[in-house]
């Protein structure tokens, strides 16, 4: 997985990613905010310092979201739309298919060369 950088979500920012290198690891961070509203205090300078605390976690949230963001928009085939991409998994699947067909047809001659020796 690739290192949270988080200081500088611009960095690197025309080199291109895998899907896998994206970190949208947020689970954790929603689970310590829902862990800290659930919480109820009875003295109210705790109630303000987790408050604190949950705002912070709030904005640590935003600004993973953010570098999900940036690292998205790195990824190949972003700037295409889907019927862009649909097109061009048709034109993918034919070129496959042909290549296929000729494999076939070239594994026939070169067994029908073989028995003829």
């Amino acid at each position: 997985m690739m290192e949270n950088n988080t200081d500088n979500p611009e960095q690197n920012n025309f080199t291109p990613l895998s899907v896998q290198e994206v970190d949208v690891d947020f689970l954790p961070i929603v689970y310590e905010i829902i862990r800290s509203v659930e919480r109820d205090f009875h003295d109210n300078s705790a109630k303000v310092r987790e408050s604190q605390e949950c705002s912070l976690k709030v904005l640590e949230l935003q600004k993973k979201l953010d570098y999900a963001r940036s690292q998205i928009r790195r990824l190949p085939g972003i700037e295409h739309n889907k019927q862009d991409q649909i097109k061009q998994f048709e034109v993918l699947r034919t070129q496959l298919r042909l290549k296929r067909e000729l494999l076939q047809k070239y594994q026939n001659i070169c067994s029908i060369e073989t028995s003829f020796k």
